[in-house]
């Protein structure tokens, strides 16, 4: 209809209501495109805000299945360092502490529970991944993905380089199972023979390079991993203004 009339107003040449159809035309597109865009902006808010819920939810599940392990390996270092300290010393030396002793022998361990993330593989999947505003949690995330690489590799690296130290010898370093009851698990009772570990160089030198391999899976995987985790939680959290 518009346009026929348009031809008549041509025919016509009556240019002044020749100039409001064509007036009339560009608002009607304007408008119908701010209509879309607008739509589709309310549509991209109400998936940001399920996302984020749901990657909230994801985040909490890789922290609590990894909370107990994360403590653990985390805190280890400490008591392996002093133990190496102790054992390599030849002033005033002294025995083992019962945490140093149980450092040498779980110095092996680099096993950790990392869960995905579901809710942003199904976003990256998707090509929607532009549909968080938040610019520093969407570079968070993929830092989040490379770091969780980097601790896959460490974990593979290092295993493949560590002495299983509890099997060296025996007479050195004897463990047997213990149930905590507390946790409801079974935990490793370790007891050293602090002077004859001095007097045994292969052990030694095995506790020195399990030292070394530990220290970089911690530095190289385990803790930068988890400072990127609970950085997307901070991230997540403001945006969904929660308080913890």
């Amino acid at each position: 209809m518009l346009l026929r009339r348009i031809t008549e107003h041509v025919k016509a040449q009556n240019w002044t209501a020749v100039g409001l159809d064509f007036v009339i035309v560009v608002v009607g597109v304007f408008i119908g495109i701010q209509v879309s865009n607008w739509n589709e902006t309310r549509v991209d808010r109400a998936d940001e805000e399920i996302f984020l819920g749901r990657l909230h939810g994801d985040i909490t599940r890789v922290e609590d299945s990894s909370s107990r392990v994360r403590t653990r390996r985390i805190a280890l270092i400490d008591d392996l360092r002093s133990a190496v300290e102790t054992v390599f010393t030849t002033q005033s030396p002294r025995d083992l502490t019962d945490a140093e002793c149980f450092a040498i022998a779980t110095s092996h361990y680099f096993n950790i529970n990392v869960l995905g993330l579901p809710s942003l593989v199904e976003l990256t999947n998707s090509g929607r991944v532009e549909i968080i505003r938040d610019k520093e949690l969407s570079t968070a995330l993929v830092d989040y993905q490379q770091r969780s690489d980097a601790l896959a590799e460490s974990v593979l690296i290092q295993t493949m380089q560590i002495n299983n130290i509890v099997m060296l010898n025996p007479a050195l370093l004897r463990i047997a199972p213990t149930f905590d009851a507390a946790l409801g698990e079974f935990q490793t009772l370790a007891s050293c023979d602090t002077a004859a570990i001095r007097q045994d160089q292969t052990f030694l030198n095995a506790l020195a390079e399990n030292l070394d391999a530990y220290d970089a899976y911690l530095r190289d995987g385990l803790l930068p991993w988890n400072q990127q985790l609970l950085e997307i939680h901070r991230l997540v959290d403001a945006s969904l203004e929660i308080t913890h």
